[in-house]
């Protein structure tokens, strides 16, 4: 899914398509929620807006997948803000409640798995987000760098939803989004993260010369 290719989403309307071939259509909660936000095309999922498979979404398989995706981060840690919902349960990505910390959620278990990477500098920016996994471990890559493991994953669950859920979690906003029915390895998730971040304001460095610049999270 892009936010930022005609044809995946037309600018108009609810519905999404899948540039993939698979059909795997999506439709947004409203039209209004298409939004650009300093130059780039996006979903803004940071009140009560969310981006639903239309239909039964694609399988996450046991014995591995990844997900992949553009997102902007909401700033306030009053709720929970989550950037993938499956079915029949679970979130393979979120931020807890009241704190930084990124994980998942265990609907059918404990509820929130500590990854073990909390960022000091990660909202309101754009960042790639991906996380690997199998129906019993989660590993988490900010810009293409690993930050952090679950002992516990969402293989095995269908997507559902990005962005947020039907019953709130709103993230922030979100842009384009790739799921994979098998585990990428870093340098694939890299090689995704620079084909794609001059984009998202990004900037690659290629000459010797004093500058000043800020990091980016990762």
């Amino acid at each position: 899914l892009d936010a930022n290719n005609t044809n995946s989403y037309s600018g108009s309307g609810t519905t999404v398509n899948d540039l993939s071939g698979n059909g795997y259509t999506h439709t947004l909660s409203s039209s209004g929620i298409y939004t650009t936000l300093s130059g780039i095309k996006c979903f803004n999922c940071s009140t009560s807006g969310v981006v639903s498979a239309a239909v039964t979404g694609p399988l996450l398989p046991t014995t591995g997948f990844t997900y992949i995706c553009w997102g902007r981060l909401l700033n306030s840690t009053a709720g929970y803000r989550t950037l993938w919902r499956t079915q029949p349960s679970d979130h393979p990505l979120l931020f807890e409640q009241g704190s930084n910390r990124m994980g998942m959620w265990d609907n059918d278990g404990v509820g929130f798995w500590y990854s073990g990477y909390t960022p000091t500098i990660l909202a309101d920016t754009w960042v790639q987000y991906a996380v690997t996994g199998t129906n019993t471990t989660q590993t988490f890559y900010i810009n293409g760098q690993q930050v952090g493991t679950t002992a516990n994953g969402t293989g095995g669950n269908r997507h559902a939803e990005w962005g947020s859920t039907s019953g709130g979690q709103p993230f922030g906003y979100v842009a384009n989004m790739q799921l994979y029915s098998t585990i990428l390895t870093q340098p694939q998730i890299q090689q995704l993260f620079t084909s794609t971040r001059s984009r998202f304001g990004l900037a690659i460095y290629t000459t010797v010369a004093t500058t000043t610049w800020t990091a980016p999270p990762g």
